[in-house]
C-alpha cells in the first residue's frame, strides 16, 4: 500500500409480414383477408438491453479533499495502466480547475451523491468540453456512481461567441466506440448541456439526478443520446433544464426510458427522432413549458419500431404525447392523460401504430 497526502494506492424501418399460403376456396381467402386488415401488424418493438459493465479491481486509489484536478487525474491514469480499479473519492467538496479525462476500466465512486461533489472552479471555461470528459471514444468498463458533478456555470453558449462551454459529463467518439458505461446514483447541475454522450453502445444510467443544466437556446438539454445503441435510462430525474429537453435522442436505436421523473424543463420532456427501438414506458413527464411531453418525430426519417406506454403526461405545453406522419410500427398504450396539456392529450400520426 502506498500513500501520499491526498490519495492512498491498494493494489489487490422495416417490418416483415408473414404471409399464408392462399387458400383454395374464395370464402375462406376472403375471410382471412378481412381478419388481417382488422388486426395490423404487430409493431417490433423488442429493444435491446445494456450488457453490464466489467468491474476491474486490480488497484483501487483512495482520494481525500482538497486533492487538484492533476492529483485526480495521475490517479485515473495510474489505475488505468495498472490494469483497472476504482477511484474512491472521500466524502467532501474538490474543486476542479479543469476537465478530468476518464480512461477505460476506471470506475469513479463516491461517498454519496449528497457527500462527495466534483465543483468546478467558477469562471472556468472547458471549451465544449466535460467536467467528466472523453473526446475520442475508446472508452470502456466505466462505472460513475455516489457523487455530484456541479459544473458551477450558467450562461448563453449560443449568442456570445466567448461564453463558457461546459458540459456535465461529455462522452464522444465514432459509433460503439465507447462501450459498457454505467452512471449510478449520480447527479449532473448547472452545465449547458448536462450528459452527452455519443458513439456509445451498453449505457445505464440509473437511480440518477439531472437537473438545472442549459443555456439559454433550446437545443441545450439535461440529457442528448445522439448515436447510441443499447441504453436503459431507469429511476432518473430530468427536470428544470432552462433552455432544452429533458432527454433529447437522435439517430439512435435500442433505448429504453423506464421508470422516469421527466418535469418542468424549458422546451420539452422526452424527445426522440431519426431513431428505431425507441420504448418509453412507465414515467411521469409534467410541467415541460414550452413542448410537448414526449415527442416522436423526424428530422428525416421519423421513429420506427417503438413503444410509448404506461406513462403519465400531464401540464405540458404542447401534447401530452405527440407521433409525427413519418413515425412508424409501434404502440402508444395503456398511457394516462393528467390533463392540462395545452394542445391536448395526444396527436398520433404515422403508419402501422396500434393506439389503445
Amino acid at each position: 500500500m502506498q500513500k501520499d497526502k491526498f490519495f492512498t494506492v491498494e493494489s489487490s424501418k422495416s417490418s416483415v409480414i408473414q404471409k399464408g399460403k392462399g387458400a383454395s376456396i374464395l370464402p375462406l381467402f376472403l375471410s382471412f383477408v378481412m381478419l388481417w386488415m382488422a388486426f395490423p401488424v404487430k409493431a417490433q418493438a423488442n429493444v435491446s438491453l445494456p450488457e453490464s459493465v466489467t468491474q476491474i479491481n486490480i488497484s483501487n486509489i483512495s482520494i481525500a479533499p482538497g486533492a487538484s484536478t492533476s492529483t485526480i487525474q495521475e490517479a485515473i491514469d495510474h489505475v488505468n495502466s495498472s490494469g483497472g480499479g476504482k477511484v474512491i473519492f472521500q466524502s467532501g467538496t474538490y474543486i476542479l480547475t479543469g476537465s478530468v479525462t476518464l480512461k477505460s476500466n476506471v470506475s469513479l465512486v463516491g461517498a454519496g451523491r449528497d457527500n462527495t461533489i466534483l465543483k468546478l472552479s467558477a469562471g472556468i471555461n472547458l471549451g465544449g468540453y466535460g467536467v467528466l470528459n472523453r473526446p475520442d471514444g475508446g472508452l470502456s468498463n466505466v462505472t460513475i456512481k455516489n457523487l455530484t458533478i456541479d459544473a458551477n456555470t450558467f450562461t448563453d453558449p449560443d449568442s456570445n461567441p466567448t461564453a463558457l462551454r461546459n458540459y456535465g459529463i461529455l462522452v464522444q467518439g465514432e459509433n460503439g466506440t465507447n462501450n459498457r458505461i454505467m452512471l449510478n446514483n449520480i447527479k449532473v447541475t448547472n452545465s449547458e448541456m448536462g450528459v452527452h454522450f455519443k458513439g456509445t453502445t451498453n449505457l445505464t444510467i440509473q437511480d440518477s439526478i439531472i437537473n438545472n443544466n442549459g443555456g439559454l437556446n433550446k437545443y441545450w438539454h439535461n440529457l442528448y443520446l445522439r448515436r447510441v445503441s443499447n441504453v436503459l435510462v431507469k429511476n432518473t430525474e430530468l427536470s428544470e433544464s432552462s433552455s432544452g429537453n429533458g432527454i433529447n435522442i437522435s439517430y439512435s436505436d435500442n433505448i429504453t426510458i423506464d421508470s422516469c421523473q421527466v418535469y418542468d424543463n424549458a422546451f420539452r420532456g422526452i424527445r426522440a427522432s431519426d431513431s428505431s427501438h425507441i420504448n418509453v414506458i412507465n414515467n411521469d413527464v409534467y410541467g415541460n413549458v414550452t413542448g410537448d411531453g414526449i415527442v416522436y418525430i423526424g428530422e428525416i426519417t421519423g421513429v420506427t419500431s417503438f413503444q410509448i406506454k404506461g406513462n403519465t403526461v400531464r401540464n405540458n405545453g404542447g401534447y401530452g404525447i405527440f407521433v409525427s406522419s413519418d413515425s412508424s410500427n409501434g404502440e402508444v398504450k395503456s398511457n394516462i392523460d393528467g390533463g392540462g396539456n395545452t394542445k391536448g392529450f395526444s396527436l398520433i400520426s404515422g403508419s402501422n401504430i396500434i393506439i389503445q
